[in-house]
């Protein structure tokens, strides 16, 4: 809005406003007209606008008061607001405290602050999931399960557990799977779900091979897949790739004791540890 308009604008209330007191002047000159109040022996009579302006300075002054009085009233629960206010300030700030010492991997530091109540805080249940932690990272499993409950208890919906996806437990499937979606964990398994041979396992990788060629699972998987088919140039083509990716990775290790003294139900419970470490 430009400041010619507002200027117009104001312009206009201020002369509907002289235009208004002038009618009512009038008004009053003409006609006062009057009010009666009677009451037992007692009579008052004025002219209605003079009733009309006492009756809004009444207003006002009702207004005054009870607004005052109001305030007052409030006030104990004001300064009581204050006070939880600052407590629950006070609170937070332990609990901010307690998730930084958790930060930085000191959770007995977190655990002597978060061992107070949490009654002030505003989210007691993060208080107790925190607590929880640090129970659990000092190996207080009792006292870890303990304040989970507490802190579940206080939680108004409790996220479900996410479950994770199990490998497919056909060798094509698994395939398929792998195609779509890449995981590293999974292509280990290509030498085991199933049962297909060796050979027909090699064969079916070559697309897969293409898709991750920097893959060590994969280099791992057809080094063996061409031991156990007796395809020994093929075998030191692939075991020559897996140390090029990781020489000093412990299934490579493997992998090369495998190829100098065989496959060996000791040599296969140490690659199924290391597999399920996830080193």
């Amino acid at each position: 809005m430009s400041r010619f308009i507002r200027l117009l604008v104001w312009v206009s209330v201020l002369a509907g406003m002289l235009a208004a007191g002038l009618y009512l002047g009038d008004r009053v000159q003409a006609d006062p007209g009057y009010v009666l109040l009677a009451y037992g022996g007692y009579t008052v009579e004025m002219s209605i606008w003079t009733a009309s302006i006492l009756f809004v300075l009444l207003m006002v002054g009702l207004w005054l008061v009870l607004g005052i009085g109001g305030a007052l009233g409030r006030a104990p629960f004001a300064v009581w607001g204050v006070l939880g206010r600052a407590r629950h300030r006070r609170a937070d700030g332990r609990l901010v405290e307690g998730a930084l010492w958790l930060r930085r991997d000191q959770p007995a530091r977190a655990m002597a602050v978060l061992k107070q109540d949490a009654a002030s805080e505003s989210l007691p249940a993060l208080h107790w999931l925190l607590a929880s932690e640090a129970a659990r990272r000092l190996d207080q499993a009792e006292a870890s399960a303990q304040y989970l409950e507490t802190a579940e208890e206080l939680m108004r919906r409790i996220p479900k557990p996410v479950l994770e996806a199990a490998p497919p437990e056909q060798f094509h499937a698994l395939l398929k799977a792998l195609k779509k979606h890449w995981r590293e964990d999974w292509a280990l398994r290509l030498e085991s779900v199933g049962d297909e041979p060796p050979l027909a396992r090699l064969s079916a990788l070559t697309t897969l091979v293409k898709q991750h060629p920097d893959s060590l699972a994969l280099a791992i998987v057809e080094a063996r897949l061409a031991m156990a088919a007796d395809l020994e140039a093929e075998a030191k083509h692939h075991m020559a790739r897996a140390v090029a990716l990781d020489a000093t990775h412990p299934l490579v290790l493997a992998l090369q004791i495998e190829a100098e003294s065989g496959r060996t139900p000791a040599l296969e419970t140490l690659r199924h540890r290391i597999i399920e470490a996830g080193i």
